[in-house]
């Protein structure tokens, strides 16, 4: 991996439209998509250098598209190894499973791969597009006017002191994309509620003594634990879940065979064996909710915004959504419609991350799993996962309309499917987990994501039934046309005859047999019509 990626060091004052602080898979995600837009962008990182820790592994379907949209989907499969199932084993030999291959895409399934190899591919493609990526630079406050924010950053010359070269950096906006711990959030005073769970979490990498399935990766449970197995690149695997039954000290050592003591208590013996280990680390999980993504002209992105459970392998592909969502709304021009629109992502992420949250939270779902001894239970816990793949694969995301906003002051729900926007998320009683519609009542009410569309960078697009063209005083200007699909008709809502779809792919609006016959606007469509007008 070249870990060499093409950087810059800061002038004093340069001025750029976006700042995104932050060269993880977030930020730079944003980079690259916001130089699709011709937006102009620096992305700033106190780290010298790519971690080349692991970390994030699992790309899903949305975030496919997304790379795919960018010409790097095929750079970044080729440095990782593709998967088309999750399989759940028990230590009582039950085998549940959540597969992928049916889903509405070109990419009908994940690709596990190191976050360090995402990171390289994209910090290339960002610096070979224009971007500015400026390393061993750190954030250390900002400030903010009528004109834009200027942050202050400092060049690291003594890592133990943390003095160096101050540096000032204007811009339009200001991104934080800088992690759990985001030095952003934490200077604009943003709460970051929410728990963190009490077991310890262990993790190891290196190659297995028993070769893996081809096409899936894996959680294996146990009496008292529950570990996944991804493989990896180069026939390495990490294993890694809350196997151990006390809590660890992060400072303290964890040996190999703590590890593999550990984990041979779920009963699934030379399965979950390595042959040589490469590294090793217990860790802690969080889940954490932003209070809010937005603060004047500054935005909360990736894990400074959210943390979630490591459960379906969300963490980095919520951030990709994030980066999405934004940069669209950033290649807006400034005035009140971009601030409308930052308003709007505000909203409609939070709601998303919650989602995310929700589906996640799979622990109850493991223990029905453990105590399914019959074939009835069985039944039922595999009825449970209908609608994991589709949630977990970020495609089928619904974001509610202002008008549908639940409780005032409490973030609104971002649903997966038609259903849940009604509330009608029934549960299992069972398994004790809120079941998942599935991909049949996918419809294509306002806010509801079209899965398989390929928006052209900062271009609505009107998708019709045959005979149903456009009156264009009524769209946005440089709104593009194309004939819905045989899917995308079957998802249309009962006499709609065409949608009106937002630069990163949610439906803006519903129309009937007339263009006037709508049935809602979103309020980023509304401003982005009031602007053009």
């Amino acid at each position: 991996m070249n870990r060499n990626t093409p950087s810059a060091r800061a002038n004093d004052r340069p001025t750029t439209d976006v700042l995104v602080v932050g060269a993880g898979p977030t930020g730079l995600m944003l980079g690259c998509l916001l130089r699709h837009h011709g937006v102009d962008c620096t992305v700033i990182d106190r780290r010298d250098d790519i971690d080349p820790r692991t970390r994030a592994v699992m790309v899903h379907a949305a975030a496919l598209e997304i790379l795919d949209t960018l010409g790097l989907r095929t750079a970044v499969e080729d440095r990782g190894v593709r998967r088309t199932r999750i399989d759940f084993h028990t230590h009582h030999e039950a085998l549940f499973t959540v597969d992928f291959t049916g889903l509405d895409t070109a990419f009908p399934y994940y690709v596990n791969v190191p976050q360090p190899e995402v990171e390289a591919v994209l910090a290339d493609h960002f610096t070979a597009t224009g971007g500015r990526l400026l390393r061993g630079l750190r954030y250390t406050g900002h400030q903010e006017d009528e004109h834009g924010v200027t942050a202050r950053t400092v060049t690291d010359t003594d890592t133990d002191t943390g003095t160096g070269t101050p540096h000032t950096i204007t811009a339009h906006h200001l991104v934080g994309a800088d992690g759990a711990s985001s030095a952003v959030r934490t200077a604009l005073g943003i709460d970051f509620p929410g728990i963190t769970y009490p077991m310890a979490y262990l993790l190891a990498e290196g190659a297995p003594l028993l070769p893996t399935d081809p096409d899936a990766s894996a959680m294996y449970i146990g009496p008292a634990g529950a570990v996944s197995l991804l493989p990896l690149p180069h026939g390495t695997v990490r294993i890694a879940g809350p196997v151990s039954p006390e809590s660890l000290d992060r400072d303290s050592e964890l040996s190999a065979r703590h590890f593999q003591e550990s984990v041979d208590t779920l009963g699934h013996g030379p399965t979950l064996r390595f042959e040589r280990v490469d590294r090793i680390a217990h860790y802690q999980v969080h889940e954490r909710l932003a209070e809010r993504f937005t603060y004047g002209r500054t935005v909360l992105a990736g894990d400074a915004a959210h943390l979630n459970s490591p459960a379906g392998g969300q963490a980095m592909n919520t951030g990709f959504g994030d980066a999405w969502a934004l940069a669209w709304r950033l290649a807006t021009p400034c005035g009140d419609a971009r601030t409308d629109l930052l308003a709007d992502y505000d909203r409609e992420r939070r709601a998303a991350a919650a989602e995310v949250a929700r589906t996640t939270g799979v622990l109850p779902l493991l223990d029905a799993m453990r105590h399914a001894t019959t074939a009835s239970a069985r039944s039922s816990v595999q009825e449970a996962l209908t609608g994991y793949a589709e949630a977990w694969s970020q495609l089928y995301l619904r974001y509610t309309t202002p008008t549908a906003a639940a409780v005032e002051g409490a973030a609104p729900a971002a649903v997966p499917v038609e259903g849940a926007a009604e509330g009608i998320v029934p549960g299992d009683a069972t398994t004790g987990q809120p079941a998942l519609p599935p991909r049949t009542r996918h419809r294509l009410h306002p806010g509801a994501r079209v899965p398989g569309h390929r928006p052209e960078p900062g271009h609505h697009t009107w998708l019709h039934l045959p005979g149903a063209g456009p009156d264009r005083t009524h769209l946005p200007p440089l709104t593009r046309t194309a004939e819905l699909t045989p899917t995308q008709r079957a998802w249309l809502p009962t006499g709609t005859t065409a949608v009106l779809v937002r630069p990163d792919g949610h439906v803006a609006r519903t129309a009937g047999a007339h263009p006037d016959t709508t049935t809602a606007t979103t309020g980023a469509t509304a401003e982005t019509e009031k602007e053009a007008a």
